[in-house]
């Protein structure tokens, strides 16, 4: 949990994969402002509220983001 939420993770996996690497520091970048953007945080502990007692996001919830955060970044 002290590190980068999985979902995101596999979303710039999934990126790098089908853009064959081109350009995926940019498409990286792009995909972590937009998942932080829709749950408030990129680090497991910050989403689940281990510190804070308050969940961002819960993880069914980052995967769907993270699908819709590759949906809006990459070329159609």
């Amino acid at each position: 949990m002290e590190s980068t939420c999985g979902a995101l993770i596999g979303s710039v996996i999934v990126a790098g994969a089908l853009t064959d690497g081109k350009g995926t520091p940019r498409y990286s970048k792009e995909l972590v402002a937009k998942f932080k953007e829709k749950c408030g945080a990129t680090i497991c502990k910050d989403l689940k509220g281990i510190s804070t007692g308050q969940v961002l996001c819960e993880c069914p919830e980052c995967v769907i983001n993270a699908v819709l955060a590759i949906g809006e970044c990459l070329p159609q």
